[in-house]
């Protein structure tokens, strides 16, 4: 007798069911990425607990004696892997533009993980100072080195931090970046060498801080630009490339002249080469020239302010993946609807 109440039970919910339309179940809902953690100054300004980290300088000075101008980069990475020791590495190089030379060295280091500044690398340090960064570099003589050079610069902040996306970009299986800039830090100090010892030099420097668990060799290469306008608006566009060659993000921002930040979507920026140089240190072949055309149709001309600007570290071996990497990295004039100088950075197009 159960089993007949069932029975027919069953099948009066089948008649039920098929006399009336079936109400869909609600859809899942997906589960939200937890967003990146925001960036907090001062505490982000030091170093943290991540596979790969950078502090990079590039600027442009003039000697207060006799105008002479000169670019710089100086860059400290941080690398972690595993259980081996953090590693450390440090690239110094300076444009001479008015002599038409360049010279660069690199410099590594292994020990424990920095806690804060200042951040050593055999010498060559970057500190924070009050309200000032500090950075104090020399040159030995070698090839890569003629001549030696050495700063001794204090540079400050004009404007605040840059955001760019938020502070962190999504690389995707590349992994994931914090990013922000300091676009516009007066620089005052010191310039040695070339028989300018002592020499008194100021300018403007751009300083890019990344971090993150992400690996720099798993990317193709990529193409960034850094550009200081005279209107007082910095430009940054950063593009990277696949093994390719093709585009796989691009990313960029504009700062305007009050410190705002404005992120610029991607295909908003047409960035066309319009020259070729081809390195005597590692035969590759790298743009040399560019035709930006901005949101608004804007078009700035960029050019090389020295054509040798690659960085190749001659008979310089060390254990952190990114020291032996050739890439070119140099100071560039902006002409066009707008003015200004700038540094440009191109990966991927040299052997490692």
């Amino acid at each position: 007798m159960h089993r007949t109440r069932c029975c027919w039970l069953v099948l009066a919910l089948a008649v039920v069911a098929c006399s009336r339309p079936v109400v869909p179940l609600p859809e899942a809902p997906l589960a939200s990425p937890t967003p990146a953690p925001p960036v907090v100054f001062p505490r982000d300004a030091g170093p943290h607990d991540a596979l790969t980290e950078w502090w990079y300088y590039t600027g442009h000075l003039r000697s207060d004696r006799d105008g002479h101008q000169y670019g710089f980069e100086f860059v400290v990475f941080q690398v972690q892997r595993q259980d081996a020791p953090t590693g450390y590495l440090a690239h110094f190089a300076v444009s001479d533009i008015d002599g038409q030379r360049f010279s660069h060295q690199a410099r590594g280091a292994q020990g424990q993980s920095a806690t804060g500044f200042p951040l050593d690398v055999n010498g060559w340090r970057l500190d924070r100072q009050a309200s000032s960064d500090v950075i104090q570099a020399n040159m030995q003589i070698g090839s890569g080195a003629e001549p030696p050079f050495g700063l001794d610069l204090r540079l400050t902040d004009e404007k605040p931090p840059a955001l760019h996306h938020g502070g962190y970009i999504d690389y995707g299986p590349a992994g994931g970046s914090y990013y922000y800039s300091r676009t516009r830090l007066n620089v005052v100090g010191q310039l040695s060498g070339a028989g300018r010892e002592g020499e008194p030099v100021s300018g403007i420097t751009w300083m890019d801080h990344q971090w993150g668990n992400f690996v720099v060799a798993s990317a193709g290469g990529w193409d960034w630009y850094s550009l200081q306008l005279d209107d007082h608006t910095e430009l940054m566009l950063y593009v990277l490339r696949a093994a390719t060659g093709e585009a796989t993000g691009v990313y960029g921002s504009q700062v305007l002249a009050d410190g705002s930040v404005h992120d610029l979507a991607p295909g908003s920026v047409l960035a066309e080469s319009t020259d070729r140089w081809t390195s005597p240190h590692t035969g590759g072949v790298y743009p040399s020239g560019w035709l930006l055309t901005l949101p608004g149709g804007a078009r700035l001309d960029v050019r090389p302010l020295l054509d040798d600007q690659e960085l190749w570290f001659p008979g310089t071996s060390t254990a952190v993946g990114v020291g032996a990497m050739a890439y070119w990295e140099g100071a560039v004039s902006v002409t066009g609807d707008r003015n200004g100088l700038g540094y440009v950075e191109l990966t991927g197009y040299a052997g490692h």
